[in-house]
């Protein structure tokens, strides 16, 4: 399986320039750069898919808000009807305004209550960042870098630099005409892009498989071949030497044999080599 890799593919190289690479597989490289190139991509995607996803959903919520501020508004007229009858209950003793008028000053007194409590809560919350965890490590990383120079006044003066900063750029990005807004893709546009770069991930996915396993079992060949090699050529070094010795007597007992002197000092090296040329084999196959 091929794959084109990079911007450049599909466009015929110059003449003189560039030299035309046979039709195959793209190196282990140019995959990892492909890898590196889509990744992100489809993380924003995926992101922004997401926030279509809650849009939707905030839809439903939103109908869902609407009918229960439909079922809230029938709670009121519930409520306006059981005013009149306290209103209407309240006449019997004394006149029927003055029983309005009563009522609704009590309800007007609760209603300010109520808000001051709630808008003192919200003050007392505001900002929602944690100013003083925020402050706090400012200053810590900046003891840390200039020690004992390094004050809650540098400190302050840093914050408000950077919220002037975050402020003007803010202003010269909308007043600047050259910048243009990239449009938003639809949800639809997002799914399909979002398939085609799937496939192409696990087309780069398999082709990576199928190479490194087209690699290990040419390597594991290769390893079998020069042990096979090894081994006869051990066993030929050996009766060699043993008719050698037969022809000229038996040896005494205990003595070592030429054949095991040669087998004992080549073999480790043998091994060795074969091992490091089988891991170049390897790596030079993996990274063509």
């Amino acid at each position: 399986m091929s794959h084109a890799v990079g911007p450049n593919s599909g466009h015929s190289p110059r003449a003189g320039t560039r030299t035309t690479k046979k039709p195959g597989a793209a190196s282990i490289v140019d995959v990892v750069k492909v890898f590196l190139r889509l990744l992100p991509k489809q993380l924003k995607d995926e992101a922004q898919l997401a926030v279509l996803e809650l849009k939707a959903k905030g839809i439903k919520l939103g109908i869902g808000a609407a009918f229960a501020v439909v079922g809230l508004i029938f709670l009121g007229l519930a409520v306006i009807a059981l005013v009149g009858a306290a209103i209407a209950g309240l006449s019997h003793v004394m006149p029927a305004w003055l029983a309005a008028l009563l009522l609704a000053v009590v309800f007007l007194v609760v209603l300010a209550i109520l808000a001051l409590i709630g808008v003192s809560k919200i003050k007392g919350a505001l900002p929602l960042m944690p100013e003083k965890a925020v402050f706090g490590l400012r200053y810590d990383l900046g003891v840390v870098k200039e020690g004992s120079a390094y004050n809650e006044g540098r400190v302050q003066r840093d914050i408000n630099e950077a919220e002037q900063k975050k402020q003007r750029e803010k202003e010269e990005a909308a007043n600047d005409p050259n910048r243009v807004k990239p449009v938003k893709p639809t949800e639809e546009q997002l799914r399909n892009r979002l398939k085609l770069r799937r496939e192409h991930l696990k087309s780069l996915r398999d082709d990576t498989q199928n190479r490194v396993d087209s690699v290990q079992s040419a390597t594991q060949g290769f390893v079998h071949r020069t042990s096979r090699t090894f081994s006869s050529t051990q066993e030929s070094v050996k009766s060699t030497f043993a008719s050698k010795g037969g022809s000229q007597g038996v040896r005494p007992e205990g003595s070592t044999s030429a054949s095991d002197l040669l087998s004992e000092r080549w073999q480790p090296l043998a091994v060795a080599a074969a091992a490091g040329t089988a891991f170049l084999v390897f790596l030079r196959k993996l990274l063509k």
